[in-house]
């Protein structure tokens, strides 16, 4: 990291610190080979009085062990119909996923514990179909994970989610990160996936309010894959329930989970609730923008004069 990297970073310690980050893994990024980096710059966020929750997906181990045991599972995804045997899949799926994470956050010298914050009931009958051992959020234990967060010690929350009666149900992990999002509070939902974000027409979007997506999605929602749409839902959903910002951005990036957080121009989608329309971080493509603002007030003596490349060059100080 650069020195005029850490500079940058320096800026936005203190609007984010003691601020919740929910951060979920899809289960393909945890294989992938930057996840170490990932776990480090996870690391980094902490050692800035930030405080990151931990979730992660499942699909690709389910479905690599259930091909390596010899069946087809029912669902992989925490959607559709969970029978018994892919239950069972899921639960041991999940807690090598986890491990995983537990190695590598021990290895960034970082405290952490699974838990079972995730409180569940069966998805139960839809359209005639019962989904056995599917289950749906029912409530997130933030009690639990406040405590642990208070402790310096970072949730990990795993796709699955538990009921009065001891029963383990398989729950969608784009669901259960938003669940966790509302119940803390969170400054950011973040969705680290093998995507590079949210792709329109073959162009990646770079932001975009969360009313103008849910316009988009409902005039055009054939024109998502369905991990995309997944992922556009909850982060939809996420605004609305006054999580601020929540992304969408790709795992393999070497840093570039810091660059999303720490920088104007990020790496992958940013989806925001309407109110971060009025005040943002200005960017370099505001410079004309506040050039021009800047000139009446120049002009009755209320501001010193600024010319263009002054603005560019301290862009970080507008807001």
């Amino acid at each position: 990291m650069k020195l005029t990297d850490l500079r940058g970073i320096l800026q936005y310690i203190p609007r984010f610190r003691d601020k919740v980050f929910v951060i979920s893994l899809d289960g393909a990024v945890v294989e992938g080979e930057n996840i170490g980096n990932l776990l480090l710059d996870i690391a980094l966020l902490r050692s800035l009085n930030i405080q990151p929750v931990i979730l992660h997906g499942a699909a690709l181990q389910i479905a690599r062990s259930a091909s390596e045991k010899g069946f087809q599972p029912s669902d992989t995804c925490g959607h559709g119909i969970t029978d018994a045997d892919t239950l069972q899949v899921a639960i041991q799926a999940s807690h090598r996923v986890t491990h995983t994470l537990l190695q590598g956050l021990s290895g960034a010298d970082l405290k952490a514990a699974v838990t079972n914050a995730i409180v569940a009931h069966p998805k139960g009958i839809l359209k005639g179909v019962d989904h056995l051992f599917t289950g749906k959020v029912e409530r997130v234990d933030h009690g639990l994970l406040e405590t642990l967060i208070k402790e310096g010690i970072v949730p990990i929350i795993q796709p699955l989610g538990y009921d009065g009666e001891g029963r383990t149900f398989r729950v969608n992990s784009d669901a259960v990160a938003l669940a966790v999002a509302k119940a803390l509070k969170a400054a950011k939902l973040i969705f680290i996936t093998a995507q590079d974000g949210l792709m329109f027409d073959g162009e990646l979007i770079r932001e975009m309010a969360v009313n103008n997506l849910d316009e988009r999605l409902r005039q055009q929602r054939d024109l998502f894959d369905e991990e995309s749409l997944s992922k556009a839902l909850h982060a939809a959903e996420a605004c609305r329930w006054h999580v601020p910002r929540a992304h969408i951005i790709n795992g393999s990036i070497d840093e570039g989970l810091l660059a999303e957080v720490f920088s104007n121009e990020g790496i992958g989608t940013l989806i925001y609730a309407n109110e971060y329309q009025q005040i943002r971080p200005a960017k370099k493509k505001d410079v004309a923008t506040l050039f021009a603002m800047t000139r009446a007030s120049v002009a009755k003596e209320e501001l010193l004069r600024r010319t263009r490349a002054s603005i560019e060059k301290h862009i970080s100080d507008y807001y």
